[in-house]
């Protein structure tokens, strides 16, 4: 933990990209949506599942996010497994979708062990991409993880991906600008309803400041708890239908909300400036974003009083947390795919889930008893870092991870248009039967 400050300054370069794994597919992934799933034959695995023996050197390469740094961990076990060499691959955000949808999809066996963003392990299962892990985990080790995390990592009945981060999000508030108007900030673990958020939004926003918006604006992330707060549905219990779903009176409702957010009520700006930015320059007085704004503020810290609170609802309805992250799996194709399959066990579930934390990521850990540790680490006392454990205690409530479909890359970006275009004015109404129009269309290729 004595690293944790130091890593702070990789954070803020690599903000961008974190947000939008939890937010909008790059462009290189669009390919996924004119090609129909390959799924190798059950033989093909078996074939390649062939491993080395444990005393005869082994070399496997790690596909990994460029701003992590992995040192620590490969050092630690390579010291543990002398046997095992772990050759690093640092790709940028952008071109790791692109690489894993290229090099997986040809059957390429120079990669071992891949980073899996949650919701495309549906998708890289279903091309058989993934070797299984069911058998590497023992049963107390599948239970290290934040709820909702196996889910995630789960497809067809099959675990291929192992969690390492997770996510949750809270309320950030200028609490200056609140006591000015009169509004009395809510309490660390106190959960305002949308409709108390739009009512002071409005109140907040005058001049050239607004009062609220999502820092993943047009995001199915961050944006599918609406509906799901009142009652709806991400997608059919089949993985593939949506009409009656996207289209239903509570997503219609939903996004009623969010439109005149922007555009009858104005208190959320149209403008595509970084949210946070906005923030910390006094020109918006509340956004919902992901607990690493704590961290980002702590490293720059905002020039006047601020807090958190927990994650909005509707008034009635449910309250449902966005979920997930970064997973890592093993590729079907490995040479060593059984070696490959033990180091994804240490990192995420043993030894090896506390040194990265600890001095290699700076994410949400998706390990329970990481998370715990927040309460007596010294560096998290004290805000903006103390705000981490609300993060935790947040990350425990009702998380909702999106969708497990193998066409969820087809479905996010046709999302992200539909709430684009509602951002900007379009019928919530119109607009999402749309986007039921296409992605139902683009579902047909998985359910041949």
């Amino acid at each position: 933990m004595r690293n944790l400050i130091k890593m702070i300054t990789i954070f803020v370069l690599a903000l961008s990209m974190l947000l939008t794994a939890c937010s909008s597919t790059p462009q290189a992934t669009q390919s996924a949506i004119t090609s129909e799933p390959e799924v190798p034959t059950e033989a093909a695995i078996t074939e390649a599942s062939t491993d080395s023996s444990t005393d005869e050197p082994i070399t496997l390469t790690w596909v990994i996010l460029e701003f992590w740094n992995p040192d620590n961990v490969i050092a630690a076990y390579q010291k543990e497994h002398p046997n095992v060499t772990i050759k690093v691959e640092k790709i940028g955000f952008g071109d790791l979708f692109q690489q894993n949808q290229i090099r997986l999809g040809a059957g390429d066996d120079s990669l071992d062990i891949v980073s899996v963003d949650a919701p495309l392990v549906a998708s890289y299962g279903a091309r058989g991409w993934l070797y299984p892990l069911d058998s590497t985990f023992s049963a107390e080790e599948m239970d290290t993880w934040v709820s909702g995390a196996v889910e995630a990592g789960t497809y067809n009945e099959q675990f291929l991906a192992a969690p390492q981060h997770t996510s949750t999000q809270l309320l950030f508030y200028n609490k200056d600008m609140l006591e000015a108007a009169g509004i009395t900030p809510p309490g660390e673990d106190e959960r305002w309803t949308w409709e108390q958020v739009a009512a002071n939004a409005q109140q907040l926003t005058h001049d050239d400041v607004y009062g609220f918006t999502w820092e993943q604006t047009t995001a199915a992330y961050q944006l599918l708890p609406l509906p799901l707060s009142l009652g709806g549905k991400a997608m059919g219990p089949d993985g593939f239908a949506v009409d009656g779903v996207v289209n239903s009176e509570e997503w219609v409702n939903a996004f009623t909300f969010y439109g005149d957010a922007f555009n009858s009520l104005g208190y959320a700006p149209k403008s595509d400036t970084p949210v946070n930015e906005m923030f910390k320059n006094g020109k918006l007085a509340m956004f919902v974003g992901g607990s690493w704004n704590n961290l980002v503020f702590s490293w720059g810290p905002p020039e006047f009083n601020w807090g958190v609170s927990r994650f909005p609802y509707f008034e009635g309805g449910e309250t449902v947390l966005p979920t997930g992250s970064w997973h890592f799996g093993v590729n079907a194709n490995s040479a060593h795919p059984e070696a490959a399959a033990e180091f994804v066990r240490w990192l995420s579930a043993g030894e090896g889930a506390d040194i990265w934390w600890g001095a290699d990521s700076y994410d949400m850990p998706a390990q329970k008893r990481i998370i715990e540790s927040f309460s007596t680490l010294p560096e998290f006392q004290t805000p903006p870092l103390y705000y981490m454990q609300v993060a935790a205690r947040e990350a425990t409530v009702n998380p909702v991870p999106r969708p497990v479909t193998p066409g969820y890359l087809e479905y996010e970006q046709l999302l992200n248009a539909a709430f684009n275009d509602i951002r900007n004015g379009a019928d919530p109404k119109q607009a999402l039967d749309t986007a039921v129009q296409r992605i139902t269309q683009e579902m047909a290729k998985y359910q041949k």
